[in-house]
């Protein structure tokens, strides 16, 4: 089983495959194809990295990091890239009589819920994200972030995800997180 440097933002997905990462046609980035075996119960192929120069099997993959169009760079004499069939570990916290509970989302098929980018024309031209399509059943599809990479301190170890907002809500991506939409109860 590889190791995976955010093991709390993931479990490996019994049964479903990935496909190698593919690049781009002009090689400028790199992504995940579609898989017929990934996609069941919440299951999805994520694009993980890790740096060539010594690497043995032991060493954890990363989350590639993609930019505010979805997008990951490909840099194959550096990094060496991935696709796992995973399924996100999407934790909450509740609060009940002033008791705290850890809660756990729970993952729908995604129907054509997908991450839409969205140009922003003004002073400062920028990009937002926002989730849209339709979800199975009375599901909903829904914005969450991931923090990929950081400041002096950050410790992939402790990254979750984290909710940010229903379908159809403008976000201004925050640099260091990737961003993707889920089908959710």
């Amino acid at each position: 089983m590889p190791k995976l440097s955010s093991p709390q933002a993931f479990e490996f997905c019994d049964g479903g495959t990935c496909g190698d990462a593919k690049p781009s046609g002009d090689n400028k980035h790199v992504s995940c194809p579609p898989s017929d075996t990934c996609g069941k119960g919440g299951c999805y192929c994520q694009l993980f990295k890790r740096k060539k120069k010594g690497a043995t099997d032991d060493t954890p993959w990363d989350v590639a990091h993609t930019d505010s169009k979805g997008q990951t760079k490909y840099r194959p004499d550096d990094l060496e890239y991935k696709c796992f069939c995973v399924k996100p570990t999407l934790d909450a916290e509740l609060t009940v009589d002033d008791v705290k509970y850890t809660v756990r989302y729970q993952l729908c098929t995604c129907g054509t819920c997908s991450l839409d980018v969205i140009p922003v024309l003004g002073a400062k031209t920028h990009d937002e994200v926002k989730c849209s399509g339709t979800c199975e059943g009375d599901c909903k599809c829904t914005l969450f972030r991931l923090q990929v990479a950081g400041k002096a301190g950050f410790d992939p170890k402790n990254a979750k995800w984290e909710r940010v907002a229903k379908a159809d809500t403008q976000v201004k991506p925050e640099d260091n997180y990737s961003y993707r939409c889920f089908c959710l109860k």
